[in-house]
């Protein structure tokens, strides 16, 4: 109990950290009208699509999909940090 408690605490934090900073380190591919552009964005503009980079207007955004790369920083940021955050936490010394 206390080990999901942990990562549910440590997932919500780094989720908030990377939603509220606007680190643009999620590779994404941004299709629009006039073109399909590869670009790293924040989790913000993933969840929002909007503020885009490179002066994407996002009016003529169509789709926004992360790339195999954004997927596993994705994966790494908000599942594989919490684990190894609650594990530490957790494991007792011997």
């Amino acid at each position: 109990m206390r080990f999901f408690l942990i990562f549910l605490g440590a997932a919500a934090g780094l989720f908030a950290f990377f939603y509220f900073y606007p680190a643009a380190m999620f590779q994404a591919t941004i299709s629009s009208n006039m073109a399909q552009v590869t670009a790293d964005i924040s989790l913000k503009t993933l969840l929002y699509k909007e503020n885009f980079p490179n002066g994407i207007l996002a009016e003529n955004v169509t789709a926004v999909s992360l790339t195999v790369q954004g997927v596993l920083i994705l994966i790494i940021c908000l599942v594989a940090l919490p684990l190894m955050i609650a594990y530490r936490f957790t494991k007792t010394k011997s």
